[in-house]
């Protein structure tokens, strides 16, 4: 396919590999700050009222709060950084841009580990049956020793996922998960999550009769083997809402995004539905919609969810008047009982901010990206802390590039450790190499300023 995403309904701008690459060759090292140190690594290894306050925290990152890392060898396109997961001291990383043996995109993810409060390059997984443009590695999800990694383009865009177990240094393939009743275009893959032995696949493009309902499919092991479970989506879906354009579990609950659904007669303000398992089984038990959502909110372009706490992206929100600054929605509960606690934005947010392009939750941290397509920022990241059951910022991160860079494209956390990915940063001159920061999230500790936030 000659696409780097296929189509979608209400999305951000699609861009082809060719316009990237026009892009990266008007692009000049003088556009891009000198990159600060960094780690390199050699390539086989109901809602509340809004508010918008200072962040709590000095972001200047005391020493060893903070890392940068990229690939050594790394290539132009590589994207490292388009996809993130963490689980522990694990991290998983996805590249889908990567060559490998000569094919192109065919896309590669990386392991890392962490060791002395240091972040180290464990591994690195491609897919034993990999060709040219499978873009393995646009979504990364984990959990404990299981790692999932989509790979949408695969089969004409039947789309695929690749489940790998591991720890440490040794990741062994050991599933491609492909949908019982799949066809061209409907991108198994582009969404991705793990809970336990259980991996969910988004493909949202699937058409159910005439209806483009898309779908999720849950797949587990038994017996050694990796079945199709289940494949489900809500019956008041509308075609071209994108349902499994995002998805999320955590135990029992997954939540699943449909970015472009129509609510009332918002076209594309987005819904998430919330399912619960039990003995292998999905059942829908509750429709997460903003309060006060509007068309074409992208509600959902990003979902995360920790226990009894759901957060979801908006990235198209207008805010105060600024339009595409973005917001990110905050849900509690459980089962069928789900209400809206908060909704977040950015201290020093702006239109066209995107704001809730990505968002991660663990416990009581939760990062929310501001990375998007538009061309023109840098990028940012925000962490929030939360505390008398309401989520403060707590600290404001930004890259160390500028213009295309798009810091906080991804992000995830586990406990207080976080990752934020930056696909299209210029490494040495090689534009959306890509990179990727760690952070340890510490408490706040005084008033604070925008900046790097890394030592």
């Amino acid at each position: 396919m000659s696409l780097l995403h296929v189509s979608r309904p209400v999305d951000s701008v699609v861009l082809s590999r060719v316009a990237l690459g026009a892009i990266a060759a008007l692009l000049t090292e003088s556009a891009f700050a000198a990159p600060l140190p960094q780690i390199v690594y050699p390539a086989g290894a109901g809602g509340a009222a809004l508010s918008r306050s200072s962040p709590l925290a000095d972001v200047s990152a005391p020493a060893g709060t903070g890392q940068r890392v990229v690939i050594s060898g790394g290539a132009q396109t590589d994207y490292f950084g388009w996809s993130v997961a963490m689980d522990g001291d694990t991290a998983l990383v996805g590249a889908y841009g990567v060559t490998v043996d000569g094919h192109k995109q065919q896309g590669a993810a990386y392991v890392f580990t962490k060791a002395d409060d240091l972040w180290n390059l464990a591994a690195t997984l491609t897919a034993s049956d990999g060709v040219t443009f499978d873009i393995f590695g646009e979504r990364v999800a984990l959990s404990g020793n299981v790692a999932a990694i989509g790979a949408y383009q695969a089969d004409g865009s039947k789309g695929a996922v690749y489940v790998f177990s591991g720890s440490g240094s040794h990741w062994t393939q050991k599933a491609r998960l492909a949908a019982d009743d799949g066809v061209a275009n409907d991108c198994l893959g582009w969404s991705v999550a793990v809970s336990g032995q259980t991996v969910f696949a988004g493909a949202p493009f699937v058409v159910t009769g005439q209806v483009q309902t898309g779908a999720i499919y849950a797949f587990a092991p038994s017996g050694g083997t990796w079945t199709q479970t289940q494949k489900f989506f809500p019956d008041d879906i509308h075609s071209g809402d994108g349902f499994g354009s995002a998805v999320a579990a955590d135990g029992t609950t997954v939540v699943v995004a449909a970015d472009g659904a129509r609510v009332g007669g918002n076209v594309g303000q987005g819904a998430a539905y919330v399912y619960e398992g039990s003995g292998g089984t999905w059942v829908q038990q509750a429709k997460l919609v903003a309060d006060d959502g509007v068309a074409l909110d992208n509600f959902g372009r990003s979902v995360a969810v920790s226990g009894s706490t759901v957060l979801v992206g908006a990235p198209y929100a207008t805010i105060d008047g600024n339009g595409f600054e973005g917001a990110a929605y905050v849900f509690g509960g459980g089962g069928a009982s789900w209400q809206q606690d908060q909704k977040l934005v950015a201290s020093d947010g702006d239109a066209n901010g995107y704001f809730g392009w990505s968002v991660a939750v663990s416990g009581d941290t939760a990062p929310v990206g501001a990375g998007s397509y538009n061309m023109t920022r840098a990028g940012a990241a925000y962490a929030f802390a939360r505390t008398a059951n309401v989520f403060e910022e707590t600290h404001a991160y930004a890259g160390d590039g500028g213009g295309v860079d798009d810091y906080g494209w991804s992000v995830a956390v586990s406990g207080t450790d976080a990752i934020v990915g930056e696909p299209f940063a210029n490494v040495d001159g090689s534009f959306a190499q890509g990179a990727v920061f760690f952070y340890a999230l510490g408490a706040p500790t005084d008033d604070a300023i925008f900046a790097n936030g890394f030592e």
